[in-house]
């Protein structure tokens, strides 16, 4: 299954949201095919953005959110997932990477959005990984009903790409 949503910035810009159940090997097959034998649909989450360098917009990223939240309402039993990117277009700041800004800017408004328009059974779950050379964001979307399966995700992750201790 693959869903594709293009979206243009007031600059124009083009971003291309894409959902898609293609096997992208971030989650391990031991995994997937638990949640497929249980009816659960882990699709992953893609985003281009086509054009230039402009710095992404509020109205683009209420786009994105509108576009999730809806694929959600009607996908009862699908799970998102998505990896903050490491494309370093946003500010520099020393304090935190380009992954965990984007990673707690999402966040932030994912939440405001679910607030805002009194959706209260989706969640959206930070997964940091602790790599060898660096720090990864992955995130799950997911419907309350399905928590104990976004908890596999997370822990099939921090086993698979943690730094062995």
């Amino acid at each position: 299954m693959t869903e594709r949503y293009t979206i243009f910035s007031e600059a124009g810009d083009e971003y291309r949201l894409q959902f898609t159940t293609d096997r992208s090997n971030i989650i391990a097959d031991r995994i997937l095919d638990h949640l497929l034998q249980d009816g659960i649909e882990v699709v992953e989450v893609g985003l281009g953005h086509v054009g230039s360098t402009n710095v992404t917009s509020h109205r683009v990223l209420q786009q994105i959110e509108e576009c999730i939240a809806d694929f959600m309402t009607r996908n009862p039993n699908a799970i998102l997932s998505y990896m903050c990117d490491f494309i370093n277009l946003v500010p520099s700041n020393k304090k935190i990477t380009v992954q965990e800004y984007r990673s707690r800017m999402f966040s932030a408004m994912f939440k405001r959005y679910m607030s805002q328009h009194h959706i209260v059974d989706i969640y959206d779950d930070e997964i940091k990984i602790d790599g060898v050379a660096e720090t990864f964001y992955f995130h799950v979307i997911y419907h309350k009903m399905h928590e104990q399966y976004a908890k596999m995700i997370a822990d099939g992750h921090h086993e698979d790409f943690d730094k062995p201790e």
